[in-house]
């Protein structure tokens, strides 16, 4: 059984490797988010695991935010994710916690699904798909012959699931945050956490 530090590396290893993937396959398709968007957070309750945020709440935990944010997670009415700041640039918000967002922010954008009929289909927003069309269609046909290997949502969950199943239900984003809180409160609560020097 992993101890909670090292399932946190564990995900941070996975989420290193995914953006390794991503910045490949940015370059490769040309495809971007707009500088300064943050429409895809302004979806309420995204459902995520607690899992994939347990980096984000070990930090909290080590910077003495973790009672704030939980408070904002149980009581906030909006469904928005606790971590997004809305209304911050023209095109909607940034994230507070970029370098510990979950495995679904990196994905959403970059990642694919495979339809009825088994083709892969970038899963990305209308902006994406209107404000660069030449880019998302090409790439589009690549992933429909099968010339190019899109990262896949389903393949990412089932490595994520591999580190902890019991932490990998899906729920809505604050209150996957909230239990990927409390996970790290009761495992430090009989533990005492070191000075942290990479987890």
């Amino acid at each position: 059984m992993k101890t909670l530090p090292a399932k946190v590396r564990a995900v941070l290893a996975l989420m290193s490797q995914l953006d390794k993937t991503i910045a490949l396959l940015q370059k490769h398709s040309t495809l971007h988010c707009p500088a300064g968007c943050g429409k895809c957070c302004e979806k309420p309750a995204i459902e995520v695991t607690p899992l994939e945020f347990l980096p984000f709440a070990l930090a909290t935990f080590d910077n003495g935010q973790y009672d704030e944010i939980l408070q904002v997670c149980t009581n906030d009415p909006t469904g928005l994710c606790v971590i997004f700041r809305p209304s911050v640039t023209k095109f909607g918000g940034l994230c507070n916690a970029y370098p510990h967002r979950g495995l679904m922010c990196r994905l959403f954008g970059y990642a694919a699904r495979r339809n009825r009929e088994g083709t892969a289909e970038l899963v990305t927003c209308s902006i994406m798909k209107t404000s660069q069309k030449l880019s998302f269609n090409d790439f589009q046909n690549q992933l429909a012959n099968g010339s190019y290997t899109p990262p896949f949502f389903a393949d990412y969950y089932m490595k994520l699931r591999s580190i902890d199943a019991d932490l990998c239900e899906m729920m809505p984003i604050n209150q996957a945050i909230a239990t990927a809180i409390k996970s790290v409160k009761h495992y430090y609560s009989y533990r005492q956490r070191r000075k942290p020097q990479g987890l």
